[in-house]
């Protein structure tokens, strides 16, 4: 499990993450050139700046990130990793315990803009490999200033995602997303919501079909 070589399904998704990592760049600095208005069209577009790293136990990533016009902040970074799990952990990560090894590679977006009109977004999609193989991942937005029809098109991508996979259970997993970024403090989830799953196993090649869609998804309806 030290790196995709010895599978080839692993190469396969890092080079996916790898590629939508790209796409997202190219996505979001199109957003920049295209600005034409507003108190931040006088500066120059924003360019992704890239910054590697290695993780001390194995593999490793590439942060890129981009203060611009449009965003206030944005990375869209992704890592590959490996090693093995310590003894406090090995109880907690499916299939750990057979073998404490591990292998995980993903992408993941963070999205700030400067218009409070323009929702905050977060998106990730990962693969995991112990003695187990899975899938997990979600989207979801973060207005400051809630626009229903915003909401209604973001939540109906993500709908129509799931509803193209046999695995995929947009109400449990919008439900999910609730659940997991609930903010007890405040009493409330977080924004307005979208999509979480995880341990999606058994059918590897549905589960990355699956996987795509939402990265696809996210793609498409953000930047709308």
């Amino acid at each position: 499990m030290d790196g995709p070589a010895n599978d080839p399904r692993k190469a396969e998704a890092r080079a996916w993450f790898e590629a939508l990592r790209d796409r997202l760049r190219s996505a979001f600095e199109a957003l920049e050139n295209g600005l034409r208005g507003g108190p931040n069209a006088a500066r120059p577009p924003g360019r992704f700046e890239t910054a590697p790293w290695s993780r001390p136990g194995g593999g490793g990533g590439v942060m890129s990130i981009m203060r611009g016009r449009v965003f206030e902040k944005v990375g869209v970074n992704v890592s590959t990793v490996h090693g093995v799990f310590s003894e406090r952990f090995r109880g907690e990560i499916p299939g750990a315990r057979e073998d404490p090894r591990f292998w995980a590679s993903g992408v993941s977006v963070v999205a700030h803009p400067f218009s409070p009109h323009v929702p905050a977004a977060h998106m990730n999609t990962r693969h995991i490999v112990t003695a187990h193989a899975w899938f997990g991942g979600g989207a979801d937005l973060t207005p400051t200033a809630p626009d229903d029809s915003d909401t209604a098109t973001f939540h109906a991508a993500l709908e129509a995602a799931c509803d193209r996979h046999g695995i995929a259970d947009y109400a449990r997993f919008r439900k999910r997303c609730d659940e997991y970024f609930y903010l007890p403090h405040r009493k409330e989830t977080r924004g307005v919501g979208g999509i979480f799953y995880d341990n999606l196993n058994g059918d590897w090649d549905a589960a990355f079909a699956f996987t795509r869609d939402v990265g696809d998804a996210f793609l498409d309806v953000y930047p709308r």
